[in-house]
């Protein structure tokens, strides 16, 4: 039961905040404010890593996820996100399959380039499409919100995220509520290539789990003359949450 409650909480918790989407996204962690413009279709693979050690037991988990996004307007966009998960615990067993689904909208409404800095607000709703008996997936539904906002300052790019998820009839020993916070900074190191430092931190799912709390370094590069990016980011826990992690990510727009 306790490497179960790990899985479906590190399920929710790399899914839901672990991945910034977003006019070409200029994070890697958290979720910026910069929206595909309108008509305009963004499609982004993503694949992590993650190492956890407890109780004499080594967790590997690997997620993999398709983030489709589409510009209904400059300043807004509606994205679906299916997912694939799959661990293996040594000693123990290991599972793998189609995890859980969100989809999401996104609006900006202010814009730096007229106030001086950007506010979005994003809406999501977590859908449990994961076999959660082989902890694949959360078995909940769980809608959430969060405030998006970013400002440069010189060569510099901060990006803010504040929000969380409720959980829908939360068992006994589950929080219905899981607050989040993200931080990134991002330095250009040239037109195409930019340095991305993030903070992160949730507050716990379950009385007997682990608030979360990391920081990751990584990169963004989008190619001259071609329409994608890439990005990747490497993280370590400073809570038993787990102890290390990776995501890579490629995307394209048409």
């Amino acid at each position: 039961m306790k490497i179960r409650n790990h899985v479906i909480f590190a399920v929710a918790l790399f899914l839901i905040p672990m991945a910034a989407h977003a006019e070409w996204e200029r994070t890697v962690s958290a979720w910026d404010t910069r929206l595909p413009d309108k008509g305009k279709l963004q499609m982004t693979f993503w694949g992590g890593y993650w190492e956890t050690e407890f109780s004499s037991v080594d967790l590997e988990e690997k997620t993999g996820y398709l983030d489709i996004v589409y510009g209904i307007s400059d300043n807004w966009s509606v994205t679906l996100t299916p997912s694939y998960y799959g661990w293996s615990a040594d000693p123990g067993p290991s599972e793998s399959g189609i995890s859980d689904t969100t989809v999401m909208t996104t609006w900006r409404f202010l814009d730096e380039a007229a106030t001086g800095f950007d506010m979005a607000v994003q809406g999501s709703l977590y859908i449990p499409t994961g076999d959660a008996d082989k902890g694949l997936g959360s078995d909940r539904y769980s809608p959430g919100v969060k405030l998006l906002s970013s400002r440069t300052i010189g060569p510099f790019i901060g990006v803010a995220n504040l929000g969380g998820y409720m959980v829908i009839d939360a068992r006994d020993g589950e929080k219905d509520w899981v607050g989040q916070a993200a931080l990134e900074g991002i330095y250009p190191l040239t037109g195409q290539l930019s340095l991305n430092l993030a903070l992160s931190g949730s507050t716990k799912r379950f009385d007997r789990g682990e608030e979360g709390a990391d920081i990751g370094a990584g990169f963004r590069c989008t190619p001259e003359n071609w329409n994608m990016f890439l990005a990747g980011m490497a993280y370590k826990s400073f809570t038993d949450l787990y102890d290390w992690g990776l995501n890579i990510a490629v995307g394209y727009e048409f």
